[in-house]
């Protein structure tokens, strides 16, 4: 196989990221202690952290289930969560997220609209994702955190993700707004603005496009609307409960603000060029947010690499399952998902 110029180029950098993540991760650790931390965690309290990561699954497939309502109806609660495991494992094995393009693609053939529509739905609930998370950040800006840098309320290293988190999100919501508005203007401003291409393509585009649009327009649907917002809210919750319960079992004290700063920490990661499973990226990430709150590096690590296995453990021991249940294979899995982008996988 061909290795595209900037896929190769991406992977230097993911790889270049990964290993200063590391580097500065693991300096200046004593080891001793870590392993003492790790030696003394409370089991129950790991197992209950555990819990929370797969209640924040099923929520996240309720929430799926809302988000496609507007292409029709959803499949089951189970085949959701198979779907929702598979595209973990594949985030967590393969670059640019494409984990989230193969769910897209696994659910299409059931969907109205197809693929494209599916991968709208993916783009809404990023919208509302990003929309909880930067109102979070707001929040943590806003809130008096002591020493953290100086007067300033958030860490300096934050206010990248946050600029571009609130593009990311105000864009999103843009196309969501956009696909609500009865009497399409989209379609006119797109028929104008493609009126010079051949009339192939422009029958092409607005077919792809109309099938993104179907994806997207979930706030003509207020009911399902609310239903998704809430459970994007309990997503957030629970991941943060997740947060306090491991530094409970860890028994790292810690204010109670630095558990969102972990979790907005962590999610901008996810918009890192990285490797496999976000290994180095994940760990200093934690080691970043928890040292704003005063903690030393040696807890903030051993957190990090016992939080990082608890959110990649599940996903990585049910994907291959759920892809048994699905009659899957890597090959069909990872191999030419966009086979015909017109509307179906």
């Amino acid at each position: 196989m061909r290795v595209r110029p900037w896929a190769a180029l991406r992977w230097v950098v993911a790889l270049l990221l990964a290993a200063l993540a590391a580097w500065l991760s693991l300096r200046q650790v004593r080891w001793p202690s870590v392993q003492t931390i790790l030696a003394g965690a409370s089991l129950p309290l790991l197992v209950l952290a555990l819990s929370t990561v797969l209640a924040t699954t099923i929520a996240k497939a309720l929430r799926w289930q809302a988000l496609l309502r507007v292409c029709g109806p959803p499949p089951g609660l189970g085949r959701m969560l198979r779907l929702i495991f598979i595209g973990q494992m594949g985030n967590s094995l393969l670059p640019a997220r494409l984990g989230d393009v193969a769910r897209a693609a696994l659910v299409g053939p059931q969907t109205g609209g197809g693929f494209l529509a599916a991968m709208g739905t993916l783009l809404a609930e990023k919208a509302l994702d990003g929309a909880l998370g930067l109102l979070i950040l707001i929040g943590l800006a806003l809130w008096t955190l002591p020493g953290v840098s100086g007067d300033e309320p958030l860490p300096g290293w934050l206010r990248g993700p946050l600029v571009g988190l609130a593009a990311l999100t105000g864009g999103l919501l843009a196309l969501l707004g956009l696909a609500a508005i009865p009497g399409r203007p989209a379609d006119r401003l797109l028929a104008a603005l493609t009126r010079p291409l051949p009339t192939r393509f422009q029958e092409r585009l607005r077919r792809w496009l109309a099938g993104l649009g179907l994806g997207l327009s979930l706030l003509r649907r207020p009911g399902d609307a609310w239903q998704a917002l809430a459970c994007s809210a309990i997503v957030w919750g629970l991941a943060a409960l997740t947060n306090v319960v491991t530094l409970a079992a860890l028994d790292i004290q810690t204010p109670g603000w630095s558990t969102w700063l972990v979790l907005v920490t962590g999610y901008a990661v996810n918009f890192l060029p990285t490797v496999p499973a976000q290994i180095g990226l994940f760990e200093y990430a934690c080691i970043l947010a928890l040292a704003a709150a005063g903690v030393g590096r040696e807890p903030a690590l051993a957190f990090g690499l016992v939080l990082h296995l608890l959110v990649s453990g599940p996903p990585a021991l049910l994907g291959p399952v759920s892809m048994a249940a699905e009659g899957l294979s890597w090959g069909r899995l990872w191999s030419g998902p966009l086979e015909d982008t017109d509307g179906t996988a």
